[in-house]
């Protein structure tokens, strides 16, 4: 039978101190990344937003194809409503091009609280200004009698509710780009 002498039996075992400085290390370590890991954890949040902003502009886009080139109406959900009741929302508007509860909430506003998405239904309001549109040639009414064309990369569809994306709200525009505002 073989016996280690104290001497090697150390060489195999680690001392508290030596633990102690490895735990140490990792901390500070973790303490280093968790911010980069905050905001590419905040980037990627931002992504899925605009990401269901273009396919509510992409859905749009259909839905006007198919209503003689006029986007449809659609009922925002926050008071004022444009129009009655009756009128439905993104979801029933959109939902048979592809747009569905999911696809109207930011992940950033579900952690909200409250989420907009809780008050209102929906995370983006549809601007109604631009309802019953041609998508290739909107116009602004500044009065009754005065309409002004505009590009359509300049007039938005849809937005977040609040600007909770550093503080600025993601937009998506007629031409179906999607811009951090």
């Amino acid at each position: 039978m073989k016996r280690c002498s104290p001497r090697r039996r150390r060489l195999h075992s680690f001392t508290l101190v030596e633990l102690l400085v490895v735990m140490a290390i990792i901390a500070l370590l973790g303490g280093l990344f968790e911010p980069a890991l905050r905001t590419a954890m905040q980037k990627a949040q931002s992504t899925k937003c605009m990401n269901n902003l273009r396919s509510i502009g992409v859905a749009a886009n259909l839905a006007a194809n198919d209503n003689n080139n006029l986007y449809p109406q659609i009922n925002q959900t926050a008071p004022p409503l444009p129009y009655p009741s009756t009128v439905p929302g993104l979801v029933g508007v959109l939902g048979p091009y592809g747009i569905s509860t999911n696809s109207i909430q930011c992940p950033v506003d579900m952690g909200q609280n409250p989420s907009a998405f809780t008050m209102y239904g929906s995370s983006y309001e549809w601007d109604p200004v631009y309802d019953d549109e041609t998508p290739g040639i909107p116009v602004i009414y500044i009065s009754p009698t005065v309409v002004v064309p505009v590009n359509s990369n300049r007039v938005r569809l849809a937005m977040d509710f609040n600007p909770i994306h550093k503080g600025r709200p993601n937009v998506l525009f007629g031409d179906g780009h999607v811009s951090f505002h």
